[in-house]
């Protein structure tokens, strides 16, 4: 085995494990960043929305328009609460990085209680764009959601 083989037969463990971890680490912000939204949205406590996103985020949810700005985003979610929405969850499908900028893949769930009581549960997808501040944190810049099981549409009356 020539020096150049047995240095990086060495070094690959180590590389290897530096990823694993790196990927570890990420994983375990990401936990901790879907714990924070779960946690305002919850209690409920609308006005911990704004520090979660950047000045420019923004929010594609699927079929209501489009909220930009943290302030925005923080009357959407008002709004979803005081439609009954509650009880949230989050499950990580995938999250990976690149530098500052990750992406953050989850199923959800979400009950709605309506005005006689029903309670109705919808789950779906969302993905999650984050950057990385300077302080080591994770602010979202791009958040978007679709529901597996949307409502069915309206009928138009003629």
């Amino acid at each position: 085995m020539s020096a150049k083989s047995l240095v990086f037969a060495l070094l690959l463990p180590l590389l290897m494990w530096g990823s694993s971890a790196r990927a570890d680490d990420l994983r375990t912000a990401m936990e901790v960043s879907n714990q924070q939204w779960l946690n305002a949205f919850n209690t409920p406590n609308t006005a911990a929305f704004p520090a979660m996103y950047t000045d420019d985020a923004i929010l594609v949810p699927g079929g209501s328009p489009v909220a930009i700005g943290p302030e925005a985003i923080k009357q959407f979610w008002e709004g979803a609460i005081k439609a009954g929405f509650k009880d949230h969850t989050f499950e990580i499908i995938e999250t990976r990085a690149d530098g500052n900028l990750a992406y953050l893949l989850s199923s959800w769930t979400v009950n709605q209680v309506k005005s006689g009581g029903e309670v109705r549960t919808m789950s779906g997808h969302t993905l999650r764009v984050l950057l990385k501040q300077a302080d080591g944190n994770w602010k979202t810049k791009a958040h978007t959601f679709v529901p597996q099981n949307p409502p069915a549409p309206k009928e138009a009356k003629n």
